[in-house]
């Protein structure tokens, strides 16, 4: 296909609009008599906005301000429940570290292939953008199907957030500060069994597995009666680590307004988070008190030069600070928290040395005296545009010029040392100290660090234009940009040509075109770049001559789109399209089969390698009944192909080298969102609304070119990505009877108590043959929300709930499996086997030793992973403005608020619905107050 003629028949131009206006209330648009009059709303979309009557791709979006509510340090943890179509998979939880999973509409790739949406803040890929916060937020955007997406080509299948600062508006200067404290708890502990009942429980278990009992009835009542505390400790880890509560605060600053045709918005925010680590104090030669803090900037500035010159100044950034010990990260300090027996050693000797055992050392000395670590990172957002109108070949005609820049560094330094612990064992009353490690000097390490690097430049024109009732309006955009991560030899590169084209008939009829033309090094050069088209239709019934009038149906739009876009993130080796020979093998030779080092055949290169291809189609509606009631319906089909597999199927095993992998893989994702919303203005001083919205997306395996299988049930191919696979649990063997009658299971010798499984093959032996789908994958299909809020005189109340359903977690690890790897035993195997228990048992017999039966992957350890959150709440209240205005203040608001405060699921307390281990799922309240003076 001609590019060059293409372009020529669309004519394309654009529209440029920076910031979206926050999201009102109100309708968006008036009725009176014969003439519907809209309000000038803006959406943002692609590399531009829209008046929102006329967008006819898939979005949705929130204002920063309606954010606020929510006090966290990650900015992905604003955004759970918030925009339909979102899902946020929260991985480690520690402040500094956390990390989150972004996906919009569900995921619809695999193997190696990545999910995650593409993020650009002020329309500029950001790694960084966790580090925002809702007070420099204009607005937030998520873009769905094609023709929300196209011009961002061959990035653009995962989905795309757009996220855009403040900008400065007309008006004298206003300076907003806000000041807010609160306190973080966790919202789930483990609950892991004391002393006494791990001691008695752990003799019912050797008894199970035909040993002696280790514990006396001495030891029992010393344990019960805790009056042996370095003999027989009963020692809560987690209790000794943690505290009940830590610190979180926020300070905010901002200037805005304008002045001589200058425009400006200026921020300075610092946020300051100390964990929930027990506060260790200043020792003698360094302090290991652990925090994070964070200082935020930004300056936007807009400039009317004259001439039908403007220039736009954006400059942001933050800086981070995290301290820590040296070894408290969330995989060891936790790790040994969660496996250490309350009764292995007490946390202090009798003479004050630290505690320990031969297999474990001691989590609070080891927070206490290892030393100390610190990460201090750095980024920077800089970006500079001039406009100049083209009024002089035809009005509403402008060229505009970009160039940014984002880096982002951060830097590692640590100081460690080896300290002194003691085991301690008792014999005729005198105790005996048996020393591990010996006692060091600090050392340093320094010069660690990583990077990341950004510069892309643009330059597009726009057109937006009326004609009576004809509205035009276009882009036509090129853009280039490269990425450097840091250890990186090579950079990642893009070029894109792409544009849209807009035309409505009477504020009645719509219709675009946009599309992408983009390549990327990482494929081979004849086939480096590619088309992107999508189309998109609206129809705006109401203003039709049979609608127009009525007083009910008061808006009413019908949408649909249609088009391609890709997801050049594959995975997979870079630059498959080159031979590889790595040097990483041995030969072998001579009887004594000694190695020699060399080169060897990698997998054979792909030089037909390219990104993965999704078409998308979208139908949906928008309606306003009465003026005060909004419902939106929207319905999506997207079929994914050219995904990277291994070909098992078609290149047999014994080929002398690793199978390549080919575009052969397809998937399938379809479902709806649907949102009502009901505002009412009651008396002169009750304002109130009620917003709901519901999304659901199913996907499904449609070809992953798996490996024969021996039965249908085995298969992935036609099940939901990811979907686990296990053995189906039918219950507890009853007696010997019961085993020599079923199946034979063949992992280990099974006995009365034990876990027994279904024969999904019916050939009398449980294997890896009767492995079936069972429960549904970790990520929700089915998702909502439910906003409700009111403001009456000065105050102002707002509550937002996140749901989810038709998800599966798992019970695995030291929380659930008893006495595994010499580890603890919690709450949950209080419902164990026993002879007098089987008719009401929930857990298998207890065993000493790790049992590969009962704690195989299966139906007895899932649980509905369904759960309900009250996210935020938050009650205000704003001062009269006679008062306020009194005392030389413009406005004051003083508030309370609290973010993830209750959950209502199926985990019964035994861990968060979403946060399994490591650092835990926390809740805050606070409080606060902000002014503003103009």
């Amino acid at each position: 296909m001609n590019l060059k003629y293409i372009i020529q028949r669309l004519n394309i131009f654009s529209i440029s609009v920076i910031f979206l206006t926050a999201l009102s209330m109100e309708p968006a648009f008036t009725q009176t008599g014969d003439t519907i009059k809209y309000k000038q709303g803006k959406e943002n979309i692609a590399y531009g906005a829209q008046p929102d009557w006329m967008v006819t791709g898939a979005t949705s979006k929130i204002s920063g301000s309606d954010l606020r509510s929510s006090f966290v340090t990650n900015f992905a943890g604003t955004l759970p429940g918030r925009l339909s179509g979102l899902t946020i998979i929260p991985g480690n939880n520690e402040p500094g570290y956390e990390t989150f999973n972004l996906v919009s509409r569900g995921i619809n790739t695999f193997g190696v292939g990545e999910t995650d949406i593409l993020i650009l803040v002020d329309g500029f890929v950001d790694v960084n953008f966790h580090s925002l916060i809702p007070e420099e937020i204009e607005s937030v955007v998520l873009l769905k199907d094609a023709a929300a997406t196209a011009m961002y080509g061959s990035r653009a299948a995962n989905g795309v957030l757009l996220i855009t600062t403040k900008r400065g508006k007309e008006g004298p200067l206003a300076i907003n500060l806000s000041v807010q404290y609160g306190l973080q708890t966790p919202t789930n502990l483990p609950k892991f069994l004391g002393s006494y009942d791990y001691a008695r429980l752990y003799n019912e278990a050797r008894r199970n597995s035909g040993m002696a009992e280790l514990y006396t009835e001495t030891d029992l009542n010393s344990y019960q009666k805790g009056d042996d505390p370095y003999f027989h400790p009963d020692i809560d880890w987690y209790n000794e680590v943690l505290r009940n509560s830590s610190p979180l605060s926020n300070y905010n600053l901002n200037f805005s307004g304008s002045l001589s045709g200058v425009r400006y918005f200026v921020s300075l925010n610092h946020l300051r988070n100390e964990l929930l680590y027990k506060k260790t104090g200043d020792m003698s030669e360094f302090s290991v008190n652990s925090n994070y803090a964070r200082t935020n900037f930004r300056s936007n500035v807009d400039i009317n030069l004259g001439q039908g010159f403007t220039a736009k100044v954006s400059l942001g950034g933050s800086i981070e600070d995290k301290e820590n010990p040296v070894d408290n990260n969330t995989g060891s300090v936790f790790s040994l928290l969660s496996q250490i027996p309350p009764n292995a050693f007490p946390v202090y000797n009798p003479n004050g040395t630290w505690g320990r055992n031969e297999l474990y050392s001691n989590p609070l000395g080891n927070m206490m005296e290892v030393g100390f670590f610190t990460s201090n990172s750095r980024t920077l957002q800089a970006g500079f545009s001039l406009n100049y109108r083209l009024d002089m070949i035809t009005r509403g005609l402008s060229i505009t010029g970009l160039a940014s820049m984002n880096n982002w560094f951060r830097s590692y330094s640590s100081k460690s040392r080896t300290y002194k612990s003691f085991a301690i064992t008792k014999n005729n009353g005198e105790i005996t100290y048996i020393p591990f490690g010996v006692e060091t000097s600090l050392t340093g390490a320094e010069g660690s660090s990583s990077q990341y690097r950004n510069d892309a430049f643009q330059v597009w024109l726009n057109y937006d234009r009326n004609f009576g009732v004809h509205d035009v309006s276009g882009i036509l955009l090129a853009n280039a940009d490269e990425e450097v991560y840091g250890g990186d030899e090579f950079p990642y590169r893009h070029l894109n040509l792409s544009g849209r084209a807009t035309y409505a008939n009477r504020q009645t009829y719509i219709s675009e075109f946009s599309f992408s033309y983009m390549g990327s090094e990482n494929f081979p050069k004849d086939k480096r770049y590619g088309l992107f088209p999508a189309v998109s239709f609206g129809w705006i019934a109401s203003n039709e001559p049979f609608l127009k009038d009525n007083n009910i149906l008061t808006f009413l739009k019908f949408k649909g789109s249609y088009g391609m876009v890709g997801n050049e993130k594959i995975g997979g080796t870079r630059f498959m399209f080159q031979q590889y020979y790595p040097y990483t093998s041995n030969y072998y030779f001579g009887t004594g089969n000694s190695t020699v080092s060399g080169i060897v055949q990698g997998s054979p290169a792909n030089k037909s390698v390219t990104w993965e291809k999704e078409k998308t189609l979208n139908i949906g509606f928008e309606a306003t009944i009465y003026n005060n009631w909004n419902v939106a319906l929207e319905v999506f089909n997207r079929d994914r192909y050219d995904i990277l597999v291994i070909p098992n199927r078609t290149l047999p095993d014994f080929m002398g080298f690793s199978k390549p992998y080919i575009n052969d893989g397809k998937t399938n994702n379809r479902g709806f969102e649907a949102k009502i919303r009901y505002s009412e203005k009651l008396l002169r001083d009750f304002n109130f609304f009620v917003e709901s919205n519901l999304w659901y997306h199913q996907n499904k395996l449609v070809f992953s070119s798996e490996n024969l299988q021996l039965h249908d049930y085995l298969y992935r191919d036609g099940h939901p990505i990811n979907q686990p696979f296990g053995l189906v649990a039918c219950g507890f063997f009853k007696d010997e009877n019961d085993i020599k009658n079923s199946p034979q299971q063949r992992w280990t010798d099974v006995k009365p108590g034990d876990v027994k499984y279904v024969d999904q093959n019916k050939d009398n032996i449980i294997d890896e043959r009767d492995l079936y789908p069972i429960g549904h994958t970790s990520i929700p299909t089915l998702s909502g929300n439910l906003n409700i809020g009111f403001q009456c005189k000065g105050i102002d109340f707002s509550a937002f709930f996140q749901g989810v359903t038709n998800r599966t977690v798992s019970f695995t690890g030291p929380l659930f499996h008893a006495f595994q790897n010499e580890g603890k035993i919690s709450e949950i195997a209080l419902g164990r086997w026993t002879p007098e228990t089987a008719g009401t048992a929930t857990y298998p017999r207890l065993t000493s030793m790790d049992n590969d039966n009962n704690y195989r992957y299966s139906t007895l350890w899932q649980r509905d992973g369904s759960f309900i959150k009250l996210h935020s709440i938050e009650l205000g209240y704003t001062f009269p403005s006679k008062i306020i205005k009194s005392i030389g203040l413009e406005d004051v608001r003083i508030f309370v608020n609290g973010t993830n405060l209750f959950s209502w699921n199926h985990m019964k307390g035994y861990r968060d619905p979403e946060i399994e281990y490591g650092y835990p799922a926390t809740r805050s309240y606070s409080m606060g107050v902000k002014i503003q003076l103009q």
